[in-house]
């Protein structure tokens, strides 16, 4: 088999978001709509406490009761979008909103990527510091603490982008776990991820990455261009809303773009070994 490289990967996840826009747009809808009712609703309710955090001032219990929850439930809404778009991909379901006891898996697994790829991020931000150090550099480290602040909108992109670089390591080892949860395959645990994207890692992680920054950059120009054409409200309301929006439309086509790398990495690599009778998916 074909080695497939970054190229191949994006194209396939490209394909699969833009070829089937409308069962993505009906998959993702009841997320969508979920995650905007509960976000409008906690930024109705915790809004004022959450802006005095931000700029500031000391924060508050009710603050970061607010901001948890957010979290949360963003953290639900990928999870329901990821997992029916995996069954979609893989098994050509088209069933939206998937509560149930898979999609519940993939959220705790997806947590505790992002703490790998917290720990990742960490410690390539300390390497790097140590050998910027040793050439005279500046500290990677102390632009992480002042957010990038001291360069700039470039040092804040730069931070931004380098730490996304980061912190999507784990998943060229252990993200082909995801579309397995989503479609029941309970015979593929993370040390059998890793064997079968060794060799592919690099091809792996580009995709990914390429991906991450793509939408991360498209998210910023969307963030302008809303602040500069919708008028300041104090409170929620509907701008608030429009903008909740068009920031989780965002999310649901980028993570349908993610998945979709990794679902077409489960295909080639996790598949063939399932029909040669290795392990069948629930």
């Amino acid at each position: 088999m074909a080695a497939l490289s970054s190229g191949d990967l994006l194209r396939r996840a490209l394909g699969w978001s833009l070829g089937h826009a409308r069962a993505l747009a009906w998959l993702a809808a009841p997320a969508v709509a979920f995650a905007l009712i509960f976000r409008f609703a906690i930024e109705w309710l915790w809004g004022d406490e959450v802006t005095a955090m931000f700029v500031g001032q000391e924060p508050s219990g009710a603050a970061a009761l607010a901001v948890m929850l957010s979290m949360l439930v963003l953290l639900f809404a990928i999870a329901l979008i990821a997992v029916s778009w995996h069954r979609y991909v893989l098994r050509g379901e088209l069933a939206p909103f998937p509560a149930d006891g898979a999609t519940f898996r993939f959220a705790l697994y997806q947590i505790w990527l992002g703490i790998l790829g917290m720990v990742t991020a960490v410690a390539g931000m300390f390497v790097l510091s140590l050998l910027f150090g040793l050439i005279g550099g500046p500290s990677l480290l102390q632009a992480v603490a002042d957010g990038g602040a001291s360069g700039g909108m470039l040092g804040v992109l730069t931070i931004s982008g380098l730490i996304t670089v980061l912190s999507t390591v784990p998943f060229a080892f252990y993200g082909l776990v995801l579309p397995g949860i989503a479609i029941g395959d309970r015979g593929l645990t993370a040390a059998e991820s890793s064997r079968l994207l060794r060799g592919r890692r690099l091809a792996v992680l580009g995709a990914l990455i390429i991906a991450l920054l793509g939408f991360f950059l498209v998210a910023i120009g969307l963030g302008l261009v809303l602040d500069a054409i919708l008028p300041d409200e104090p409170g929620a309301g509907l701008v608030t809303l429009v903008m909740d929006l068009v920031s989780l439309a965002l999310t649901a086509v980028e993570v349908s773009v993610f998945a979709g790398i990794l679902a077409e990495l489960y295909r080639d690599l996790r598949l063939p070994e399932l029909a040669r009778g290795s392990g069948v998916p629930e």
